[in-house]
């Protein structure tokens, strides 16, 4: 049972587009509006594209970016904290988790795809 967990986890990260299809199938059983399930969607599956950009990047320029990724993400959130205390006077954590994560499926998954083309440019031209 182990080992299936791992299998669907690599898969999830080896191919992010994928598992969000496949989750939004599945989770639009669940939630009736289209909408809230394609956000809850969104929300889960952002950490799929992190992790796979986070390695991508690790592959492409054959040198450790979790460190920088970590800063950038850090700072990203605490730039998303100041934004939302700013607004709203108040700081609700799981408001600014959620948003944090959707703004981070919108930066990710766009750069998914620009690095999985880079990525097959530079194993051409590195061959």
């Amino acid at each position: 049972m182990t080992h299936f967990i791992a299998y669907l986890l690599a898969a999830a990260i080896t191919v992010p587009p994928l598992a969000t299809w496949i989750y939004f199938l599945i989770v639009r059983k669940f939630i009736r509006k289209r909408r809230n399930a394609f956000l809850h969607t969104v929300q889960t599956t952002a950490v799929f594209y992190i992790v796979s950009v986070i390695i991508m990047l690790q592959i492409i320029l054959q040198q450790a970016v979790i460190g920088y990724m970590i800063g950038f993400l850090a700072v990203l959130f605490m730039l998303i904290v100041f934004m939302h205390y700013k607004y709203r006077g108040e700081i609700v954590f799981k408001h600014i988790w959620r948003m944090f994560l959707r703004i981070c499926f919108l930066m990710f998954a766009p750069l998914y795809v620009l690095l999985l083309v880079a990525g097959i440019i530079v194993t051409f031209i590195r061959q």
